[in-house]
């Protein structure tokens, strides 16, 4: 064989072995991926979408749930130029979307899809579709709705544009709402139209579940109603209020002034928190000096009789503490001291327990630490370690200065007293329901014994003379019923130099109704009212308000009890006609 016929049998051989490989790596290594793009290339896959849940008030009234939608879409390049004016003057009106946005979306080089607008209810889409405009198209999708618009916004919260949760309850609970998509795949024929023959492959969506909560959306209503009302009423910044059921500690209404409407998220204020009731702290003032009676009368270092001298201001670390008034030193009974809020006789009694049992009661009632509620950002409020106080910090804090707390923690304190002392940290999620019926009721929490029911039984009558003729919170008082509460005024820390205002103040009021028998708590607090006006003033008519329709409402009948006047000081020896007559009578 001559070297040019070896030559081309070497050649042909060559090539043999490397179309014999490729076949090898083709039909062998390379097969499952060739055979799944052909795969790819025979079947269509849709997302098959789950319905978000529904959130709904106690009793079953839906607040926030999904309804089917229809999007705007367009192909611009089926649109003729000269036609694209008209198209977004006409379409405008009907999507809610500008002419001269439409116009820009509908002009951009090379677009085949544009989204014209979203989310818009199958009734508005109907007469986009009725135009019959050649490159116009609808696609479905789902809108959240909130039929109470700014009722209980601050619970719920809303969405982004995609249907994720951005606030409030939507985000706190959205894995649970959301549920979780399915998919549908199906085979197509060469021309891209399914194959009738073929069988689908089906993955359901799971719907999102439903989340029952233990508000009372007509109570919401009214409470934000009042609140709106006072806030312009007073001259103040705005206001907050929470209502919770005295034995169970769940929260029947939780709200503030002026909140943004939950369909509409361009009405957020991105300034303002979210949901002020369990994210903005305050000091409290005067109300919160409840604990330090309920540590003293639990410490047996009083009784509402004790009677001690009182004059309108002494010296504590270097600190002058007054009274809101000027008075001679007078013999006053605790229960005077609690009813005329005098801050003078208070320290006096928490001399009596000493910082690290005050410090100790602070701590039972909840100050200074988180409820759990189940929404997001709460705060913890504010209570100094006991290590690092000074000399003067034993001076403000028996009457709720140097301290902070939410309106909800405030409304806790309050819960523990109605609860014959026993704080059971307030919740708002009832009951989570899945997409399939079953229903699974949340945990509550194990109450937490702070005082006993006899020391709360003698406090509730104590503060029963906050509202009675001579006590600072007689607004609050409500014909046929028993009231018990405390008023509170605290001045605000200046915004430089460390001191406080001498005109900005948070006023407060927070009780129980019916007090022989309490059957929920309503806890007050309006920021800055005008003309430096006390919570007696403008906390407890509002009080007065919420209390009288709740007790309509929940159709709580009198109980039939008068409550016993206590006098408020130690009268006798002294000439009745220099003395109020308020304060002396037995």
């Amino acid at each position: 064989m001559d070297g040019r016929l070896r030559w081309g049998l070497a050649a042909v051989c060559t090539l043999l072995l490397v179309i014999g490989g490729r076949l090898v790596q083709l039909q062998g290594l390379d097969h499952g991926k060739y055979s799944g793009a052909a795969a790819a290339q025979r079947t269509s896959t849709i997302t098959l979408r789950a319905l978000r849940g529904e959130i709904v008030d106690r009793d079953g009234t839906p607040l926030a749930y999904t309804s089917d939608a229809q999007d705007i879409t367009a192909d611009p390049k089926q649109i003729p130029k000269k036609e694209r004016q008209k198209y977004a003057n006409k379409l405008a009106p009907l999507t809610g979307t500008p002419a001269a946005t439409i116009l820009k979306l509908l002009r951009v080089p090379k677009s085949q899809y544009a989204v014209l607008a979203t989310a818009l209810s199958p009734k508005q889409a109907q007469k986009i579709i009725d135009l019959q405009k050649v490159g116009i198209y609808t696609q479905a999708t789902t809108q959240r709705q909130y039929p109470g618009g700014t009722t209980a916004a601050n619970i719920i919260g809303t969405v982004h544009s995609d249907g994720e949760g951005a606030a409030g309850l939507e985000a706190e609970y959205n894995g649970v709402l959301a549920g979780r998509n399915g998919s549908e795949t199906y085979a197509v024929a060469s021309n891209g139209t399914v194959n009738p023959s073929s069988q689908p492959q089906i993955t359901p969506a799971r719907n999102g579940s439903t989340i029952k909560l233990t508000i009372d959306q007509n109570l919401q209503y009214m409470a934000q109603q009042y609140l709106d009302r006072a806030v312009p009423e007073s001259g103040a910044k705005d206001a907050e209020m929470a209502v919770l059921d005295a034995h169970t500690g769940q929260v029947l209404a939780l709200a503030s002034s002026g909140t943004f409407d939950a369909a509409n998220p361009n009405t957020i204020d991105p300034n303002a928190p979210i949901d002020p009731p369990v994210m903005s702290a305050f000091e409290p003032g005067s109300v919160q000096k409840a604990i330090t009676f309920a540590a003293a009368l639990q410490q047996k270092v009083i009784t509402p009789r004790t009677i001690i001298s009182v004059p309108d201001a002494i010296r504590r670390g270097g600190v002058r503490i007054a009274d809101a008034w000027t008075h001679e030193t007078s013999p006053f009974y605790a229960t005077g001291i609690l009813a005329e809020s005098s801050n003078v006789g208070t320290l006096k009694i928490a001399d009596r327990l000493g910082p690290k049992i005050w410090d100790h009661y602070e701590k039972l009632f909840g100050v200074g630490q988180k409820t759990g509620i189940e929404l997001p950002a709460e705060s913890s409020g504010y209570l100094p370690p006991l290590k690092d106080w000074s000399a003067s910090t034993f001076a403000n804090l028996p009457f709720g200065q140097g301290e902070s707390m939410t309106i909800l923690q405030l409304a806790s304190i309050y819960q523990a007293i109605a609860n014959d002392g026993v704080r059971v940290p307030p919740r708002i999620v009832s009951s989570v329901t899945n997409a399939d019926g079953a229903v699974r009721a949340t945990r509550q929490p194990t109450g937490i014994r702070v005082i006993s029911p006899s020391t709360s039984k003698t406090l509730r009558t104590m503060l029963e003379s906050v509202t009675l003729p001579g006590g600072t919170g007689v607004k609050a008082a409500i014909p046929g019923y028993e009231v018990a509460g405390k008023t509170g005024t605290a001045q605000q820390p200046q915004s430089s130099g460390g001191a406080y205002s001498s005109y900005k103040n948070w006023d407060t009021f927070a009780g129980m109704v019916p007090a022989d028998n309490p059957q929920f708590v309503v806890a007050i607090m309006v920021d800055n009212p005008a003309h430096g006006v006390e919570g007696g003033d403008v906390a407890a008519p509002l009080f007065h308000e919420i209390a009288s329709y709740e007790l309509a409402h929940a159709k709580i009948v009198p109980t039939g009890a008068k409550a016993k006047y206590t006098p408020l000081q130690d009268c006798k020896g002294q000439d009745p006609r220099f003395l109020p007559a308020d304060v002396c009578h037995a």
